[in-house]
């Protein structure tokens, strides 16, 4: 084996040169494109538009377009070699981290596996994407006679050889020949490293089940459920990866809509892609693509929906509204409408009404009756433009548009004394003042029509809202009065031009099934992480815009933890016309086996997780008599000395715990530590103290749970336990004070120690 190293190791040292060697090419071609580029971009702006004769006019204005073309193609190419430097990067310290050789048509053929390609001067392959057909024999080919499957054929191989590198900072540290994707001792080492503020890269790690998940491009929809600690995150991102990779001659990362369920989260997955030779798709909570949805109002942060369901005081009105009955009823108001038309708004210029509503509602009716709403209000559209356009000529011979236009023609006069006018240029310049006049007085006015802004949509949401009065009062076993208290609240915020997230899903259906509503962001394939918390309703509005796009949903619903229905429920209802595909991750990797099985006692029989085979210390429980006692041994944990940097989560059940749990620390203490609270907060030390909602995801070397006692009792604070607990990879440290959870009491007393 120690022949074999040595000539890995050389093998590694000729690729990292090779490496180098195409960073240095594209550095120096880079910097002649950007000097280019520059030069171009001056000599574009010297170019003038030739008015002398229409032939001058048309080679000049051609010679401008092909300018900017050619600047758009250096601009490309420039941005091509960026994101092959950045992969090179990563390159340069884990070039590739397996290699397959096996006989192909009696040629014997050695392949060296990484995040991204590399070829030598004579363009023969020195490693393969991982994403490549060919690297599948890694991940699912057995050892002996097997086959790779490629878009339009099968290949049949004979695999010899399945070798595994641990490589860091370019240097190799081990290999292994093995039969399995990856080896088991392999796995537990990369396992029991310690976490960091970012999540990271594991292509190398890649299991079977999760490698049938990337790799399925057939389904339209797809639902990965996962318990914590599976890889399901890692999974929909590598999917993300490889799809991007598999269609990359058409399609763009812009066409892909990545949700998480915070920033906070975003920013920890946000170097995933990058690492895997991809460019960075943006993550985004859907409140962030809402609030581009509907720019003329605020989009309410939502964060006081979490705190309410984990103090059991969730509000049964809002939890219906997002659910997929609230989404059902908008189709039949809608059609309920139809016949009279939507609440129209008039529209004034000056404090004086032009188009009325009640004319508004008589040229809606006057359109066809057979047709749906949102094309009648096209129709009209066209009539109200058809009809401004008659005002616009009607104003314009008015005597204070004359008269202003003399005004203006006199000030031209004297602004440009050496003005060449005869009689003809000068008619056709009081034309000129006359129709921007009146164009600038109506401009409000066309803008509205263009927007469907003469729908008063505001009041037709409070309409449907009260509609619903019956559906909610029965449905949530709410009081009449309290209903009426929720409307009052929708209208006072939409006075100040802002929304609840729940209530701005609904309102955009609504106003999309009322209008027309352009949508620049355009989508091809759509992912969803943490899909235990994203409501019904915001996976409707999604297909309601993107019908045809591909959904990829993943989650965990035993770390459930907005009040919301269960997404799995509603996807016959979500897609009626599509077969999703379920794929179950039921390994943990994350945790010890020790912590793993204390967890698990929090779940349902059905629900238990299956571990690795890592092994380390029993969680261990300590209690306090008093919460000073509590806080001293907690600094006394904080400023302990460990071997090497490890990070620490205190985890409370919500944000006032965390804030009074950091004002009880030291001012030194403080200092050591993050409090994080809410979802525009990154990680930044490697003690943190979060609430349970936000931690979600997230993963920490040594996690405390902090004071679990009596507000954990009911049996939906079991599964926020067992999110609290799952955060874990190596230590788990339970603090009571005073009182126990009797959640807690229920654990058997071999699977922790009490100390």
């Amino acid at each position: 084996m120690s022949s074999i190293k040595e000539l890995e190791k050389k093998h590694l040292a000729n690729t990292l040169q090779m490496i180098e060697q195409e960073k240095q090419i594209l550095l120096k071609q880079k910097q002649q494109l950007t000097g280019q580029f520059q030069s171009d971009l001056k000599e574009l702006a010297d170019l003038k538009i030739q008015t002398g004769s229409s032939e001058a006019f048309y080679e000049s204005v051609v010679d401008y377009q092909r300018h900017e073309q050619d600047l758009l193609l250096k601009y490309q190419t420039t941005q091509q070699q960026e994101k092959r430097l950045n992969t090179l990067a990563v390159m340069e310290n884990t070039p590739y981290f397996a290699r397959i050789d096996f006989t192909e048509q009696n040629e014997k053929e050695t392949l060296y596996i990484g995040i991204a390609s590399l070829r030598d001067q004579k363009e023969q392959p020195i490693i393969i994407d991982w994403r490549a057909p060919i690297a599948n024999l890694y991940y699912e080919g057995k050892l002996g006679e097997t086959t790779y499957q490629t878009e339009h054929d099968q290949f049949e191989v004979d695999l010899q050889l399945k070798r595994q590198f641990q490589i860091k900072q370019g240097q190799l540290l081990a290999v292994v020949d093995t039969s399995e994707a990856i080896n088991d001792e392999f796995l537990l080492e990369i396992l029991d490293e310690a976490s960091s503020n970012q999540m990271k890269n594991i292509v190398a790690t890649i299991q079977q089940a999760q490698n049938t998940i990337i790799r399925d491009l057939h389904s339209k929809a797809m639902v990965i459920q996962g318990i914590a600690g599976s890889g399901k995150t890692s999974a929909l991102l590598q999917r993300v990866a490889y799809i991007l990779y598999h269609n990359r001659q058409w399609l763009d990362e812009k066409a892909v809509l990545i949700f998480s369920p915070n920033r906070l989260f975003s920013d920890y997955i946000s170097m995933v892609l990058p690492s895997l030779g991809e460019s960075e798709v943006p993550t985004r909570t859907f409140s962030d693509f809402l609030q581009q949805l509907l720019p003329q109002l605020k989009i309410q942060k939502e964060t006081k929906l979490e705190e309410d369901f984990l103090t059991d005081q969730h509000d049964k009105i809002t939890q219906y509204k997002q659910g997929i009955h609230a989404v059902y009823q908008i189709k039949p108001y809608l059609q309920k409408i139809t016949a009279n038309g939507p609440i129209f708004r008039s529209l004034k210029a000056d404090q004086q009404v032009y188009l009325s509503k009640e004319q508004m509602r008589q040229w809606y009716l006057e359109t066809n009756p057979q047709l749906p709403l949102y094309q009648r209000m096209q129709l009209l559209q066209t009539k109200l433009l058809k009809k401004l356009g008659g005002i616009q000529k009607d104003e314009a011979k008015l005597p204070w548009v004359k008269e202003l236009v003399e005004e203006r023609l006199q000030l031209a006069y004297e602004e440009n004394p050496h003005l060449e006018v005869n009689e003809r240029t000068e008619r056709q310049l009081r034309k000129q003042l006359k129709a921007e006049i009146v164009r600038k007085k109506f401009s409000k006015i066309k803008r509205a029509i263009k927007k469907f802004q003469f729908v008063h949509t505001q009041q037709q949401y409070l309409h449907f809202l009260k509609t619903l009065e019956p559906v909610i009062t029965m449905q949530t076993q709410c009081s009449i009065a309290d209903f009426q208290q929720h409307l009052l609240s929708v209208r006072e915020d939409l006075k100040m031009k802002q929304l609840a997230l729940t209530d701005a899903c609904l309102y955009f259906l609504l106003a999309k099934g009322l209008y027309p509503i352009y949508v620049e962001q355009k989508a091809r394939y759509i992912f969803i992480d943490e899909m235990q918390d994203f409501p019904p309703a915001q996976v409707a509005l999604l297909r309601s815009l993107y019908p045809k796009a591909n959904l990829t949903l993943c989650g965990d619903l035993n770390q459930k933890v907005f009040g919301n229905d269960a997404i799995i429920d509603c996807l016959p209802s979500l897609f009626p016309d599509v077969e999703v595909t379920n794929y179950q991750l039921t390994t943990s990797y994350r945790s010890t086996q020790e912590i793993t099985r204390f967890a698990n006692q929090f779940l349902s029989g059905a629900d238990q997780v299956q571990t690795t085979a890592r092994m380390g210390q029993l969680p261990q429980a300590y209690h306090f008599d008093q919460t000073k006692q509590a806080i001293d041994w907690l600094t006394q944990q904080i400023t302990a000395k460990t071997k090497l940097p490890i990070r620490s989560a205190i985890i409370c059940k919500t944000s006032a715990e965390c804030q009074e749990l950091y004002h009880q620390l030291s001012e030194s203490m403080q200092q050591k530590v993050q409090l994080i609270t809410n979802e525009e907060t990154f990680m930044k030390k490697n003690w943190l103290i979060i609430p349970a909602y936000l931690a979600k995801g997230l993963e920490f070397d040594q996690v405390f749970a902090w004071k679990i006692g009596e507000q954990y009792a009911k049996a939906h604070d079991q599964l926020i336990l067992y999110t609290i607990f799952t955060r874990a990879m190596h230590q788990l440290k339970i603090i009571t004070i005073k009182q126990t959870s009797p959640l807690l009491a229920l654990a058997k007393s071999d699977t922790y120690l009490q100390e």
